[in-house]
C-alpha cells in the first residue's frame, strides 16, 4: 500500500515537471515567425490588391452615392453600419477613409508598427468590406477572422521594417519584461492555434459538403466547374475537363485531401507535405477559376503560417544548395 502511495506521488511529481518544463518552453520561445511573417506579407498584398484592383470605379462601388444603396447599407437589417464609412456621406470622407485604408494595408504588409497595423488594416478592411457586402467572396470572410487572431500573433518579428529596426536582436529581460514576454509569447502560439484550426475548419466543412454532392460523388464536379465561362479561363480549362481520367482523379483527390488535411497536421514530417498540397490545390483555382484569385491567395496566406520555423530554414538549405549547383562555375585548368 505504501508503495502504491510512492508511487502515485512520485507520477504526479513526473507529471507536475513534465507539464511545467513544457510551459517554460512554450512561453520562452516564440514558433512560427517565419511564417506568421509571410501570412502578413500575403494578406497584406491581397488587401492592397483589394483597393487597387478597382481603383478607378472605387466611388461606383463604394462611394456613398454607389452601386449599393446608402439606405441599404445603413439599414440594420439588410445592411450594416459597423463601418467607418457610414459615420458620414461626404465624398471627401469617403476618399479620405478608402485612401487611408489602402495606406494602412500597405504598411501592415511591410510589417510597420506591425501590431497597431494589423488591428487598423482589420478595421479599414471591413469597413470596405461592409460598404458593399455584394462584392465579398470567401476569401474576405476568411481574412476578417484570421486577421484578429493575427492581433495576437507576433507577426513583425521577422521579414518586416521592424524587425529591421530593432537593432541588437532581442534586447535583455528584466524579471518584469520576462513575465510579460511569457504572457505575449502565449498569445502568440494561441493564435497560431486559432488560425491552423480555422483552416482545418475551412476545409473539414468544405469536404463534407462535396461528399453529399452528387457530382462529387460520381467524379464529375470539377468538370463541370471548370466550365463555368464567369470564372474559366478561355482556352486553357478545356485541357483539363475534356480529360475524363484526370477530372475524375482531380475531383476525388480534392475531397481526400480537404478531409485528410487536420489529420496529415498530426504529423511534423508530413506537415510540410501537406501545406504544399494545400498551396498547389489553391493555385489551381486560381489560375482555373480566375474569379476567386482573393480567396486563393487568402488560403495561400494562412496556410504558410502552419509550417515551423525549421521546416522554412530547411527549405532555405535545399534551394541554397541546388542554386548554388546551377551557377557553380566549373574551374578551368591551366596548360
Amino acid at each position: 500500500m505504501n508503495q502504491l502511495r510512492t508511487d502515485a506521488i512520485s507520477a504526479g511529481k513526473w507529471a507536475r515537471s513534465a507539464f511545467y518544463s513544457r510551459l517554460d518552453d512554450f512561453t520562452g520561445t516564440r514558433r512560427s515567425l517565419i511564417g506568421a511573417a509571410l501570412t502578413r506579407i500575403v494578406l497584406g498584398a491581397v488587401g492592397v490588391y483589394f483597393y487597387l484592383r478597382d481603383y478607378l470605379d472605387r466611388g461606383y462601388l463604394w462611394g456613398p452615392d454607389g452601386v449599393w444603396p446608402w439606405q441599404n447599407f445603413m439599414d440594420p437589417v439588410s445592411g450594416s453600419s459597423l463601418s467607418l464609412y457610414s459615420l458620414s456621406r461626404s465624398e471627401v470622407w469617403f476618399e479620405l477613409v478608402f485612401h487611408t485604408g489602402a495606406l494602412v494595408a500597405v504598411l501592415f504588409m511591410l510589417g510597420w508598427r506591425t501590431r497597431v497595423m494589423t488591428v487598423a488594416h482589420y478595421v479599414f478592411l471591413w469597413s470596405l468590406q461592409q460598404r458593399n457586402p455584394m462584392l465579398m467572396d470567401g476569401g474576405d470572410n476568411v481574412a476578417a477572422i484570421v486577421l484578429v487572431f493575427m492581433i495576437f500573433i507576433d507577426s513583425g518579428a521577422r521579414l518586416s521594417l521592424d524587425a529591421r529596426n530593432r537593432k541588437g536582436g532581442e534586447p535583455a529581460l528584466s524579471a518584469g519584461d520576462s513575465m510579460r514576454y511569457r504572457i505575449v509569447s502565449l498569445l502568440h502560439h494561441a493564435g497560431l492555434m486559432a488560425v491552423t484550426l480555422q483552416v482545418c475548419t475551412v476545409y473539414l466543412v468544405s469536404g463534407m459538403y462535396k461528399v453529399q454532392g452528387e457530382h462529387w460523388q460520381d467524379g464529375t464536379a470539377l468538370y463541370y466547374i471548370l466550365r463555368v465561362n464567369e470564372f474559366g479561363w478561355p482556352g486553357v480549362n478545356h485541357i483539363l475537363y475534356e480529360n475524363s481520367v484526370l477530372v475524375v482523379l482531380m475531383t476525388y483527390g480534392t475531397v481526400f485531401f480537404q478531409l485528410a488535411f487536420a489529420f496529415l497536421l498530426l504529423n511534423r514530417t508530413l506537415r510540410p507535405f501537406a501545406v504544399a498540397g494545400g498551396v498547389l490545390m489553391h493555385l489551381g483555382i486560381a489560375i482555373h477559376m480566375a474569379g476567386l484569385i482573393t480567396f486563393s491567395l487568402t488560403m495561400i496566406g494562412i496556410e504558410l503560417l502552419i509550417m515551423g520555423d525549421d521546416h522554412y530554414l530547411r527549405l532555405r538549405k535545399i534551394v541554397r544548395r541546388y542554386t548554388a549547383k546551377g551557377t557553380a562555375v566549373p574551374a578551368t585548368t591551366s596548360k
